[in-house]
């Protein structure tokens, strides 16, 4: 595409878009390679931080190695995770009820499935398969048990950031290579065992924020238009207030990307629909309270919680402080606390309906792509961790290594004698994935489920019978 030129100079070396932590990296990159560099941020909250806002624990897998080498630089403190007490009990859902056994171990065996398959949607020349049922479909085909299912479905949505109903079996399957497999992305969103490392996201934000100290950001300015010229990027903000930058990147989930009025169009490549609709439009609340003592314990619990439907996580932070999150649409915002309070009051005593001190952040849950959007448009580079992530997408890992991605390819843009090799080895794409390689019989006992065993039992016997009686015709 031929782009016009641009008859004003720029203010702006680059301005980021989103001040959430794919953003807020790609500023401390850029200003640790050229700190002479004008940078701008802009963002629509009233806070930066994204869904670091949320006060609490952040969750990192030991092999997520780039972002653990990212805090290392910040001097961000990591500590071994403590959640998982040998001497107190989860309280998962999960754990109860007369069908708990039978569906924790079908949902072992299915998670266990997926993994073994996961490898070769890790590779980027996979080529996605047409008329392939949707992870509703594949879950009820292999789970029988509705605690088991709907265990998945929410799962699926927290992933994803969309319905099982509208993701189908090979996008998610591709989705969840990239962070390594299922088994990870359920000890960081779900049991945080000892094997994960923690962090304090109001530490980092604050870190964060003092790396930027001379850097300004503009608070409650939204993007609305983004023009594109040869020589600069112009974009309007939601006061009417015009930003001219040498290179823009757009450090927002791909869902927001297509709101904004881009002049010229987007190339063909770039314009891919958001498959949300306002239906699934969902929500993710994060909570932090603070009690006297620790009720929790007193009922002989870890502080692990997990209620499936609605979704709310939850887990100690410090002895007198509980943090978690929960799941829900957009009109159910208003009862968050409520439903928290209450389900945790149900299960750890009515104490817990008084918290000393109560905090909540909301935010919009973000719709993960697929396929990572990494190919900048000239001067216009795409950023998030939903949206532009090839390892640990939709994850704080993922936001980090597109918020460096970003910073490089700015950088090559205005000042390319800064960019060095090791620079270009962090833009390249590499399969994240690393999990088993199972073998043709592993394989085949990996499909067995509740349904096809009993299907082919009752074949089998019936078949049996059947020779019996005809056997027994004969000799009679």
């Amino acid at each position: 595409m031929d782009l016009p030129f641009g008859n004003e100079l720029p203010q702006i070396d680059v301005l980021i878009v989103g001040a959430g932590l794919s953003g807020l990296t790609s500023a401390v990159k850029i200003l640790s390679k050229e700190h002479s560099l004008n940078v701008k941020i802009i963002d629509e909250h009233s806070n930066p931080g994204g869904q670091l806002r949320g006060e609490g624990t952040r969750f990192v897998s030991k092999e997520q190695t780039e972002l653990i080498a990212f805090l290392t630089q910040l001097n961000v403190a990591l500590f071994q995770s403590d959640q998982d007490d040998q001497t107190l009990s989860r309280c998962w859902e999960l754990d109860r009820g007369l069908t708990s056994a039978p569906a924790k171990f079908e949902l072992w065996r299915y998670i266990n499935m997926l993994d073994m398959r996961m490898k070769k949607f890790s590779s980027v020349r996979y080529e996605f398969r047409e008329r392939i049922p949707t992870m509703e479909r594949h879950i009820c085909i292999n789970l029988f048990f509705n605690l088991s299912r709907e265990f998945m479905y929410q799962l699926v949505h927290l992933v994803t950031g969309m319905p099982a109903s509208e993701i189908n079996y090979d996008e998610f399957m591709a989705l969840c290579s990239t962070s390594g497999g299922l088994n990870v992305l359920i000890d960081l969103f779900l049991a945080m065992p000892q094997s994960v490392l923690t962090l304090s996201s109001k530490k980092l934000l604050e870190i964060l924020h003092e790396k930027l100290k001379y850097t300004e950001i503009l608070n409650n300015v939204k993007a609305v238009k983004v023009e594109h010229f040869k020589n600069y990027v112009q974009v309007t903000d939601s006061h009417g207030k015009k930003h001219k930058a040498e290179a823009v990147i757009l450090a927002i989930p791909w869902d927001k990307v297509n709101k904004l009025q881009f002049e010229p169009q987007l190339p063909k490549q770039y314009r891919i629909p958001s498959r949300r609709t306002k239906k699934s439009k969902s929500m993710i609340t994060q909570y932090s309270m603070r009690y006297n003592k620790s009720f929790w314990i007193s009922q002989g619990y870890s502080g692990q919680f997990l209620n499936i439907t609605p979704l709310v996580v939850g887990y100690e932070h410090n002895s007198i402080e509980y943090c978690g999150y929960m799941l829900h649409t957009v009109e159910e915002a208003d009862s968050v606390r409520g439903t928290v309070l209450d389900l945790l009051a149900a299960q750890f005593g009515e104490e817990m309906l008084e918290p000393l001190h109560y905090k909540q952040e909301t935010c919009e849950l973000n719709t993960a792509m697929h396929k990572a959007q990494i190919k900048p448009w000239h001067r216009v580079i795409w950023s998030s961790s939903a949206a532009a992530a090839t390892r640990d997408r939709n994850l704080m890992a993922g936001a980090v290594e597109s918020g460096i991605r970003a910073a490089i390819n700015a950088l090559f843009v205005i000042r390319p004698q800064v960019v060095c090799w090791r620079d270009l080895q962090d833009v390249q794409d590499k399969n994240r994935y690393a999990g088993p390689s199972p073998g043709y019989f592993s394989g085949l006992l990996s499909r067995l489920n509740l349904y096809n065993i009993t299907f082919y039992g009752v074949f089998v016997i019936g078949l049996i019978c059947l020779l019996n009686f005809g056997y027994g015709s004969i000799g009679g």
